[in-house]
């Protein structure tokens, strides 16, 4: 593997930290619990509760990342929500004809942090505004919701689309590099704080090897397979 390749691993904080783009919101979190503390010892205790469950989804999780050049991974953990295959277009404007589209629900308990699906370049990522309704009805949160739309394409010409999807709990959508950037596979993203959805859109030759039900961990779950 290239220096290149190698970046990430080196200038991210070790496993098990917090991510990055979890410090914000666990420092507020401490500045709440300390003022809280002060007005009532069980507020302060309770605070401090939170503050030890933001910990634990907002760390750098350890992750077997798989040895293969046709992978393309998960990008979130979570529940995969639906599989859909055949005519699926991204969303307007993106340029992406895909043959199919994953959809993940990362749980309130899930490590929130998001990786890179496959190895490549960052083509776009834009933030497009909207609002935060629940993501319970996804054709609405799709069309509604404020989304972040990450597209990155790889040395062979093989681009897939991630979009980060809002909803009435997740109300950052962070993406931390921008056009030209080169990610590994499973290299740290970004994070859509808290309990996010995510849309990955695949080329048609791609090969799915998850269900809907199944729970996936970012960068170690395999989605598909793209032509070798």
């Amino acid at each position: 593997m290239t220096d290149q390749h190698s970046q990430h691993s080196r200038n991210d904080p070790p496993e098990g930290w917090i991510a990055a783009e979890g410090w914000p919101v666990l420092a507020l979190a401490g500045m709440i619990t300390i003022i809280l503390t002060f007005i009532a010892l069980p507020l302060g205790s309770f605070a401090l509760g939170l503050m030890v469950w933001l910990r634990y989804i907002l760390r750098l999780p350890a992750r077997q990342i798989p040895d293969d050049d046709t992978a393309i991974l998960a990008p979130a953990d979570g529940k995969v929500l639906a599989v859909v295959s055949g005519a699926v277009e991204g969303p307007a404007g993106t340029g992406i004809e895909a043959g199919h589209r994953i959809t993940i629900r990362t749980g309130l308990a899930d490590a929130q942090l998001q990786r890179s699906p496959l190895g490549g370049r960052i083509v776009d990522n834009f933030l497009i505004p909207g609002l935060f309704r629940s993501s319970e009805d996804m054709a609405l949160a799709r069309r509604d919701n404020e989304r972040r739309e990450i597209t990155i394409e790889a040395e062979d010409g093989t681009r897939v689309l991630l979009v980060q999807i809002g909803s009435n709990t997740a109300r950052h959508l962070v993406c931390r590099f921008g056009p030209g950037k080169y990610l590994a596979a499973g290299a740290p993203l970004g994070m859509a704080r808290i309990g996010g959805m995510t849309d990955l859109f695949l080329p048609a030759d791609a090969a799915i090897m998850v269900a809907p039900g199944q729970t996936v961990l970012a960068g170690e779950t395999m989605l598909a397979r793209r032509r070798s």
